[in-house]
């Protein structure tokens, strides 16, 4: 049942990169197609990051685009679903997840245990919305969409891209500091990544209502105390009290579903009310 878990899984994130990135981005291809228009289609036109940057400024009600169309359907999903991008769609965190698992836990630091998350990704998120208030414009500064956009443009079309040099600094964050040296190797989307911070709020938000879907934890009727779901929790948004019992944080959760798969009790589940 696990193997098949996690079949699906990487299944998920192979048709994110198939609809998302060139030489394919077949996302940005039908949207096109659908506006009547032709565009030559990559990572950029549907990078989330850049509709952020512009919401001050007002900036983002200017042109209906693939990235201001994007974001706003990535964050109602989240308000119903969860992170549902980030946990099932997006290319980026999974390589640095499954890196991750190539190096035993004892050589990974557990970065949640000394430095919360919530602040640091929200107070990120803030950021990166006023920036350009200030005249900076952080999008592109550090973005593993377009390290792996580039890697793919090689593989399947042998095109030879140059990238900045603040583009490879997060590429070694992201795929060592934050991903090989990280438990659950998700330590880039955790601290730095606004698209997820900005679904994270948005989901946390959805959370105070009884109808959007969100992951449910019954740990005090029938928790084994087994803490499997703890180790599995690739954004560590899982910890224990001190009781020993499970509680979940939906402020840095992706929805990815893994502590549901691997529960021997199933007290954990995924629904609304």
């Amino acid at each position: 049942m696990a193997q098949v878990f996690q079949f699906k899984r990487i299944v998920g994130y192979m048709i994110g990169f198939v609809l998302f990135y060139a030489p394919f981005a077949l996302y940005q291809k039908m949207f096109y197609a659908f506006m009547g228009v032709k565009e030559y289609a990559d990572i950029h036109d549907f990078c989330l990051r850049i509709p952020l940057e512009h919401i001050w400024q007002g900036r983002i009600f200017q042109s209906f685009t693939v990235g201001v169309f994007s974001i706003f359907l990535c964050l109602a999903a989240a308000f119903f679903f969860g992170a549902f991008f980030c946990g099932r769609l997006c290319v980026v965190g999974s390589i640095g997840e499954y890196l991750s698992r190539l190096l035993p836990d004892r050589f990974q630091i557990d970065w949640p245990r000394y430095l919360p998350p919530v602040p640091v990704r929200y107070g990120i998120l803030t950021g990166f919305i006023l920036s350009p208030l200030l005249g900076n414009y952080l999008a592109c500064a550090y973005c593993g969409y377009r390290l792996v956009e580039a890697a793919s443009l090689y593989i399947f079309l042998g095109e030879v891209i140059v990238l900045p040099s603040s583009v490879l600094f997060t590429g070694m964050l992201w795929l060592l500091v934050f991903g090989f040296f990280t438990k659950g190797g998700r330590g880039f989307c955790n601290y730095m990544c606004p698209v997820g911070a900005a679904q994270n709020a948005v989901h946390w938000l959805g959370c105070r209502f009884s109808f959007p879907w969100r992951i449910r934890m019954d740990a005090t009727s029938c928790c084994l105390q087994c803490g499997k779901c703890v180790r599995v929790c690739p954004m560590r948004a899982i910890r224990t009290d001190g009781a020993g019992l499970p509680y979940h944080n939906a402020q840095h959760c992706i929805t990815c579903m893994q502590c549901r798969a691997c529960c021997p009790a199933k007290c954990i589940t995924y629904g609304h009310g």
